[in-house]
């Protein structure tokens, strides 16, 4: 269903202001389809995407700048969501032999276990929702490149 059907307006002042409002409407309507999946299992997006990062790191611990530098959703409060991970039990911290105050988190097993579950219904979600052939996706990714880079 196009843009203009969605959310019910025949008209935008410009294909900017059409394209911008279209990226914004997918991006919720991505983000309440993943809350769904997350919601079984009482996490939420930015905990997802913190898991997802350790789990990238292969064991290699990270502080909570590393971390913040590649979320997603730049999220000014990593601490909390960390602390609530720690308090779920799906990572462990440990402070930094050299320096004290510098707190480092690592995935651990129940947390691997937990991405493991959530992995395949992701995948499902994702492939539902991207019924775009391959080369096109290609080029809405180089697309949003573009305009982030602008």
């Amino acid at each position: 269903m196009k843009i203009e059907e969605e959310i019910n307006q025949s008209k935008f002042v410009n294909s900017h202001t059409k394209a911008l409002i279209n990226i914004i409407y997918t991006a919720s309507r991505i983000n309440d389809r993943m809350a769904i999946i997350l919601k079984p299992y009482d996490l939420t997006q930015p905990q997802y995407n913190i898991l997802r990062i350790l789990r990238g790191r292969n064991g290699e611990p990270a502080n909570c700048g590393d971390i913040k530098k590649v979320m997603v959703d730049k999220n000014p409060d990593v601490t909390r969501i960390c602390d609530k991970l720690i308090i779920k039990e799906l990572i462990n911290r440990q402070f930094n032999q050299n320096n004290r105050r510098e707190v480092l988190l690592s995935i651990n097993k129940n947390g691997l276990n937990l991405l493991k579950k959530i992995d395949p219904k992701m995948e499902e979600e994702i492939l539902a929702m991207a019924n775009l052939k391959e080369k096109d996706l290609e080029k809405l990714s180089t697309l949003l490149d573009a305009m982030r880079s602008s």
